[in-house]
């Protein structure tokens, strides 16, 4: 069963987003960071690459929970489409409800709310540990009887309706405004002023959040961002940040309720609770920023067409590929967006990552295409002329060494 139908819209996402970026300029707008844009996009990748393991996992164990405890088999239909599609919806706003207000999963929800600006490019920016748990908030769907099947194409209705939601030239969209989540009511919920935050969860419909108390109409501009600022491009570090804190905070446990809390409570909670969120504004903002040299925006800039094509190779025959070369594919793809955050930042590190990758990728290909010389030559050229540049940035200044 192919499990990525996401695959092939992202020739569309990027479309969109080219679109976004002329409406902007012509409006006069400034929503995207180059910076900060291709973090996004290494999320993204990142995500769609580690978490292939975790949508296997999540698809077998709502598989096994339809098949021995489901009460019904409903596998098609209109009125089960149109059902399912809605129940996906209704167990997502709890999911990502709980991604708000459980500090074990907001570990992985946070990586989304991390960037500083918002648009078509943030709605990628995923993270990599949330494929592994969120299946479990779906199963009551299972033992209702929806075949996964459905689960699998109602969540993927469910995930590709919110990418358009993350914009800020589309405006509001009159009436239908009452019952879908729109660009406004998903600007709020990635604000950081104090009235909007743990506000507007919904995914497709915005009605969950009003049955349930947590909507917030769009008033003032919405200040992007998390509390705690992640600044950094390293996409790996932004997943894993949030997992570092925590153990800090354990350190400071009085106990296994404290312990418990650190776990199970809202996201800030200490020992000492949580502190109040800050008043903030957009012109007080101050986003991150890293003086990278033009080579390396390049460098990075040319090696994304490659990773955007490798990614979508991945998805496609991910469930055709043998386990051991899909490993080797999605960690060749892995090491290259970590090492490409490395250069964004001046890291020094980060050149000789990139120079090891460049010497594994032709090995790589051997083993991935058994032996189809033309294809490992090519890459072995590409490889040997993305090195020039990476040398020439150990050589130069390097910017900062760490």
């Amino acid at each position: 069963m192919d499990i990525s139908p996401i695959a092939y819209a992202i020739p569309l996402f990027f479309v969109l987003i080219g679109l976004e970026v002329l409406v902007a300029r012509h409006r006069g707008l400034e929503v995207y960071r180059y910076h900060d844009a291709i973090t996004d996009l290494s999320c993204g990748i990142g995500s769609r690459v580690v978490g292939v393991a975790g949508k296997v996992l999540g698809l077998a164990g709502y598989t096994a929970v339809w098949h021995f405890v489901g009460v019904a088999r409903i596998e098609s239909g209109v009125a089960a489409w149109v059902a399912v599609i809605l129940g996906v919806d209704f167990f997502y706003y709890w999911l990502h409800r709980a991604g708000h207000r459980m500090n074990i999963v907001w570990a992985g929800h946070v990586v989304h709310h991390q960037s500083e600006d918002y648009n078509l490019a943030v709605a990628l920016r995923q993270s990599w540990y949330i494929p592994f748990i969120e299946w479990i908030f779906y199963l009551p769907l299972a033992v209702i009887g929806f075949s996964p099947l459905m689960y699998a194409g109602a969540s993927a209705i469910n995930t590709l309706y919110q990418f358009w939601i993350h914009t800020e030239t589309v405006g509001r969209i009159g009436p239908l405004e009452a019952v879908l989540n729109t660009p406004s009511h998903h600007r709020v919920h990635h604000g950081t002023n104090p009235e909007y935050i743990d506000k507007n969860y919904g995914g497709i419909l915005i009605i969950w959040d009003k049955l349930f108390g947590t909507f917030e109409p769009e008033v003032a501009p919405s200040v992007y961002g998390t509390i705690k600022p992640l600044r950094s491009w390293n996409p790996l570090w932004a997943n894993v940040a949030n997992w570092v804190e925590m153990g800090q905070q354990f350190r400071l446990a009085r106990g296994p309720a404290d312990a418990a809390r650190i776990l199970l409570g809202p996201p800030g909670w200490t020992p000492d609770g949580i502190p109040p969120a800050p008043a903030v504004s957009r012109d007080a903002q101050q986003k991150y920023v890293v003086q990278s040299s033009r080579l390396a925006d390049w460098y990075v800039g040319l090696s994304y067409l490659t990773a955007i094509i490798a990614t979508t190779g991945f998805m496609v025959v991910q469930t055709a590929l043998e386990p051991v070369k899909l490993v080797v594919f999605g960690a060749l793809i892995a090491a290259g967006i970590i090492s490409w955050g490395g250069l964004l930042e001046g890291r020094r590190w980060a050149c000789f990552t990139e120079l090891a990758r460049l010497v594994v990728a032709p090995i790589a290909a051997w083993h991935l295409s058994e032996g189809n010389t033309a294809f490992v030559a090519s890459v072995a050229m590409v490889s040997l002329l993305s090195a020039v540049p990476v040398v020439a940035m150990v050589r130069g200044s390097g910017g900062r060494v760490g």
